[in-house]
């Protein structure tokens, strides 16, 4: 800003005062009645129009200019109360769209200026004239914040005043004035009224038949030009009732199809929650099920007892997440201690299958693995072992057995805390759609965990599976004959009870609990094979029954 006589800050301001006047005269006119058929057919109010028009010739003023300041930009979005072209989302640089539509809107018959000569034909007024004239004074401030000499700039203001100093009122004289007054607009230094240039006051009592004859062309002007403007105003009513009519019907269409897409919406929602809950109930009879054949396991009541409060946990915290409570992290791995064929390989199946309905995997399979399946015995190999056996489990549970083998300190050259590494590794990598249970002795799965922080870190579940009881053992074998479509005769359960009670502790864990039971079971099916092959002609009783000279 060469040679300024305004600071920005003064010239934004000077900016906001022309534009207050612009507001006042539009509340004068719509608080006489004016604006109120324009109203009608625009469905705009009055300042509407003002904040679209002067928006619309600042965005022509800084199309036709060579450059525009950031200082510019400011001053185009802070005139206004309102932001009808969105100039402050444009970030300093006009879409297309935005100047066509402002190019468009500037270049229309000035509505309000018009509206403004019908009021001062009505009264001692000069509105028109003073409205025009405000508008070129908020566009000079704009070109005051860097050149008010740019060629581009100048030529748009007056193309501006030539196309509009016709609406004026009848007041104004002949274009010696109209020049007069452009040239005076342009080339002051300071930003001021001019109507006073316009209107010829200083020359009307010098040429007073001058004055009259002009006077009486710009009135026959302005009567051609109310007459063009009514002409206009009738075929926009023709044009918005037309419009109306086809608004209507396209309401009327549109509000049909939103019905028939209400009641369509709502069949496909009932059948979701209809398919939802189907799928919920099947479910949930499905983990019934699967608790079902928990209980009916033999013992183990402190492990089924554990299940189920697991199985709880889940579900309320299911529930929790659909209404959008806070949640602790869960972590679903567990470590299995106790004595071997106490029934820890039968109840991670059932887990699996129990995850697999609550949506903690997405497979179910058991897939199980022990040292000898996952270590190896050179640099590299047991690090793809481990991956290849996590990979066989995603999306169900891998239960490694007797876990605590994998670590061996005091063996040279030992690969298992590669194992380890690897597996804690991929527990995190997969720990959406991967469950892993670890078996063993009790205090041998202790120093397991202990063997690598983040074994302790994800296992925090235990459960503790204790030794069957004699009366136990002899249920589990009676099931195992019933499955097999067998019995086993009172004397030979009395036979085997007297066995197991005569065990010492050393011959009790070798006999292997349940497993133990399984061994037992098979050998009576072989003996009572070759006992039963020296009989001509067995009876069906005696091919479903074990006795006692079968143990």
């Amino acid at each position: 800003m060469g040679n300024a006589i305004y600071s920005q800050a003064e010239i934004i301001a000077m900016g906001r005062q022309y534009y207050q006047k612009l507001v006042k005269i539009c509340g004068d006119i719509e608080q006489e009645g004016y604006w109120r058929q324009a109203e009608s057919v625009m469905k705009q109010s009055v300042y509407q129009i003002l904040d679209l028009y002067v928006q619309s010739l600042m965005v022509g003023l800084a199309v036709h200019m060579e450059s525009v300041s950031e200082a510019q930009w400011e001053y185009m979005h802070s005139i206004t109360d309102s932001d009808p072209l969105e100039l402050v989302s444009q970030q300093n640089k006009l879409t297309g769209e935005t100047m066509k539509y402002a190019e468009k809107y500037a270049e229309m018959p000035p509505v309000l200026i018009q509206i403004c000569g019908v009021f001062d034909t009505k009264g001692d007024t000069k509105y028109a004239a003073v409205f025009m004239d405000t508008l070129i004074n908020v566009l000079l401030c704009m070109m005051e914040m860097t050149d008010r000499a740019d060629r581009g700039g100048q030529a748009y203001i007056r193309g501006f005043f030539q196309q509009t100093v016709m609406f004026v009122c009848a007041e104004c004289p002949d274009s010696t004035y109209e020049e007069s007054y452009i040239l005076h607009k342009l080339n002051s230094r300071k930003i001021s009224s001019g109507v006073s240039w316009l209107m010829g006051e200083r020359s009307q009592k010098e040429q007073p038949g001058k004055h009259k004859k002009a006077k009486s062309r710009i009135q026959e002007q302005q009567k051609t030009a109310r007459q063009e403007f009514e002409k206009e105003k009738q075929r926009i009513e023709e044009e918005q009732r037309t419009a109306e009519k086809e608004f209507q019907k396209e309401k009327q269409r549109l509000e049909e199809e939103q019905r028939a897409a209400q009641q369509e919406f709502q069949k496909v929602k009932k059948r979701l929650q209809e398919r939802e809950k189907a799928e919920k109930e099947a479910r949930e009879k499905k983990i019934a099920a699967l608790l079902e054949e928990l209980n009916r396991l033999v013992g183990l009541e402190a492990v089924k007892e554990e299940i189920h409060s697991l199985v709880n946990l889940i579900k309320v915290r299911e529930m929790r997440e659909k209404m959008d409570l806070p949640m602790m992290d869960m972590s679903y791995h567990m470590v299995f201690t106790g004595n071997p064929g106490t029934g820890k390989t039968t109840v991670a199946r059932l887990v699996a299958r129990i995850y697999r309905e609550l949506g903690i995997v997405s497979g179910g399979q058991l897939v199980e693995t022990d040292r000898s399946r996952l270590v190896a015995g050179y640099v590299g190999q047991t690090a793809i072992n481990v991956r290849e056996v996590v990979e066989q489990a995603l999306g169900g549970v891998l239960f490694i057995d007797e876990a605590y083998a994998l670590i061996s300190p005091d063996a040279s050259n030992d690969y298992g805390s590669e194992a380890v590494d690897t597996l804690v590794k991929m527990m995190e990598d997969h720990r959406d759609d991967l469950v892993v249970i670890v078996a063993g002795y009790t205090e041998e799965m202790k120093s397991f965990l202990r063997s690598n922080t983040g074994l302790i870190s994800r296992f925090n579940k235990f459960i503790s599976f204790e030794d069957y009881t004699q009366a136990q053992l002899l249920e589990i074998l009676k099931v195992m004959a019933g499955q097999a479509g067998m019995t086993v005769e009172e004397n030979a359960l009395k036979r085997i009870g007297l066995r197991l009670a005569a065990m010492n502790e050393q011959e009790r864990q070798d006999f292997g609990n349940a497993r133990g039971v399984r061994n037992l079971f098979e050998k009576m099916i072989v003996n009572q094979a070759n006992r039963l092959v020296t009989l001509e002609e067995p009876t069906r009783e005696q091919l479903m029954t074990l006795t006692e000279a079968d143990v």
